[in-house]
């Protein structure tokens, strides 16, 4: 009988494990991966952080280019006309634009009606170069940044193949004003003037 109640107080005895330690360890294993790990978002979904200016960017906005003026100067006619492109590209030619240097030059010799036709040929091509820069740009599509006046004879050799009369430089220059002061009563920001000496390769005449 004694060795039975030995038995039963040593079986009760016995230790058992305690587990709340273990649980609570657990909790904060769990609570750290939670807190740290990221989940994988599906990258087809995520923009590039890439350069606005330069790149692959999809910036729906066009692109800035400029305006050119080229004088076309004839040396056996004595003779300009005008052609406008974005740069050097879509060169198109300018209606109503070719006059001779006798059709504007006014002359200590030229009488009152001279005067007055030299005049209005004289409005006529610039009022003509002014819709043809301003009719470009609107219909381009690109962000005009500026306007540049190209004077050589020959662009691709640049001002080594001389220069058309001052006269017809000064025409567009005034055209290029106009389009301007058009701009500023739309409220719309006003487009530097640069001229162009070099050629195509950016070899400046001498």
């Amino acid at each position: 009988m004694n060795r039975q109640r030995r038995t039963k107080r040593r079986e009760e005895e016995k230790a058992s494990p305690d587990l709340t330690p273990m649980i609570d360890v657990t909790f904060q294993l769990l609570i750290f991966f939670i807190l740290c790990t990221r989940f994988r978002v599906d990258e087809n979904n995520m923009r590039a952080d890439l350069p606005k200016e330069d790149g692959n960017y999809t910036d729906p906005s066009p692109p800035r280019e400029q305006v050119t003026i080229y004088c076309v100067w004839d040396d056996a006619a004595q003779a300009n006309s005008y052609v406008v492109a974005i740069d050097a590209r879509g060169r198109k030619p300018v209606e109503n634009s070719y006059a001779t240097i006798e059709q504007l030059v006014i002359f200590p010799s030229d009488t009152t009606d001279q005067i007055r036709q030299k005049k209005a040929q004289y409005e006529l091509v610039c009022t003509s170069l002014v819709d043809a820069v301003e009719t470009y740009i609107d219909r381009s599509g690109a962000r005009i940044e500026k306007i540049e006046i190209a004077f050589a004879k020959d662009p691709t050799i640049g001002a080594k193949s001389g220069t058309a009369p001052w006269m017809f430089v000064s025409t567009a220059l005034d055209a290029a004003t106009i389009v301007n002061q058009h701009r500023a009563i739309a409220s719309q920001p006003a487009l530097p003037l640069t001229f162009k000496f070099a050629d195509s390769l950016g070899v400046y005449g001498r």
